[in-house]
């Protein structure tokens, strides 16, 4: 098996398996080296429960820097921010999100480059809007990625959510050695994406491309903190590989949790760079990136989320409305159950019920920040219908739930006992399907 951010894809001839892939990024101490092994090979799964075991092995990670995962002038990209709270701490959630003014992200033109000096221009344009991500955990530094100013202004930063999902505090790090306590604004764990804050003066900000019309074989060039502070800055260079391509996201579990849709490139890109920008040869940025395909017998494989739909999610955070991942990822919805055949889970629990009972799925645990919980699904109830689908093994419920994707509301129906298991009627529940994890 590979390691680290390592896809690991067994193709021996005439074997047709796909590659499996997984999406998984455990921190470790922010030490600089790349501590080895600690990934989790993820099989195809077909459905929302089932694992087929695979002969093709491929492990994806992100990039982040853990041994396990990825100028002129540009002021008129926002409006100007009344108001603002001052911020100290990196998690800190409870302003109200009418404090915060939801710019508006334009797509420039192309710049005037001269070819002749191409990437050295574009990096002296771009690379004061780059940034290091800094994570620590309860004063511990942890882990690093990349960032970049998407909004001057009001000192909005891009990066991933697997950068900082693990965070009690953040710091963002600029190339020439200035430092700032940032604020996370906003974080989605299905598209990947998050905006922090900083409160600071004279930023600059990116232009941004449109990645609807990047074309495969365009120039593309990458920035970002690899390895760890020592190397901040480094930029890589590459072309557009492929565009729009689905890539299947699996837990530690085997489970696909979701379907990202991606730009492909051949940027090199390596742990720590997770968040930063993929620019084209206009000195825009085109896309974020995130994940990378390593293996002894493949190079350059690396994936970048497109920036056109990003920029959407990120006003989407800034304003606190709900992201439905449109354009970036699908996510495969869950309920946030474990369930068991009726007869079986009543055996486990060393429950008699003293009335008839219906065919069905019990359920045997259940999540409460779920929003079936919320919705009023509770423990030992027994779920006999999914959506008009009926439902009496956990096949059944696989096979309703292929039907959907999170976020889309269901109705489901349940047989509900009395608090002493003698008597029962039926009742329907209907809820949002959350999204996999």
């Amino acid at each position: 098996m590979s390691d680290f951010n390592n896809y690991n894809n067994q193709t021996p001839p005439e074997n047709n398996n796909r590659p499996d892939y997984s999406y998984n990024w455990n921190g470790s101490e922010h030490n600089g080296n790349n501590n080895k092994n600690k990934g989790a090979v993820i099989a195809i799964v077909l459905g929302v429960v089932a694992v087929i075991a695979v002969v093709a092995a491929l492990v994806l990670f992100f990039t982040a820097n853990d041994s396990l995962i990825n100028v002129s002038d540009r002021s008129d990209i926002s409006s100007s921010l009344a108001g603002l709270k001052d911020k100290s701490s990196a998690m800190d959630e409870s302003s109200s999100r009418a404090d915060y003014v939801v710019p508006e992200f334009t797509p420039s033109g192309d710049s005037d480059v001269d070819l002749s000096n191409v990437y050295t221009q574009i990096y002296d344009n771009c690379a004061p809007s780059c940034c290091t991500v800094s994570v620590s955990i309860n004063g511990k530094k942890y882990s690093s990625g990349s960032g970049f100013v998407i909004d001057a202004e009001n000192g909005y930063i891009a990066t991933n959510h697997h950068v900082i999902e693990k965070s009690t505090e953040i710091e963002v790090i600029f190339y020439d050695g200035t430092k700032y306590a940032a604020t996370l604004i906003g974080s989605d764990s299905t598209t990947d994406l998050a905006v922090l804050k900083i409160e600071a003066e004279k930023l600059v900000q990116v232009e941004f491309g449109d990645s609807n019309n990047i074309k495969v074989g365009e120039g593309v060039v990458a920035i970002g903190t690899p390895y760890d502070q020592s190397l901040a800055g480094t930029m890589t260079t590459g072309i557009i590989s492929g565009v729009a391509r689905g890539v299947e996201i699996t837990n530690n579990s085997g489970k696909v949790i979701k379907v990202m849709t991606l730009l492909q490139t051949d940027c090199s890109i390596n742990p720590g760079n997770s968040g930063g920008p993929l620019i084209d040869m206009a000195g825009n940025v085109v896309g974020i990136t995130s994940l990378k395909l390593v293996d002894e017998r493949f190079e350059g494989i690396g994936f970048a989320i497109p920036i056109t739909d990003a920029l959407d999610i990120f006003k989407k955070l800034i304003a606190g409305e709900d992201i439905d991942g449109s354009g970036i990822a699908t996510a495969a919805p869950r309920i946030g159950v474990t369930v068991y055949a009726a007869e079986y889970g009543f055996s486990y629990f060393r429950i008699t019920p003293r009335c008839e009972y219906p065919k069905g799925l019990l359920v045997g645990d259940i999540e409460v920040t779920s929003s079936a919980y919320q919705a009023g699904l509770y423990r030992f109830d027994i779920i006999t219908d999914f959506a008009g689908y009926p439902i009496e093994t956990i096949n059944d419920l696989n096979a309703a739930m292929e039907r959907f994707k999170a976020g889309d509301e269901v109705e489901i129906t349940v047989f509900r006992f009395d608090r002493y298991f003698q008597t029962g009627k039926s009742e329907t529940i209907r809820f949002k399907l959350d999204a996999a994890e």
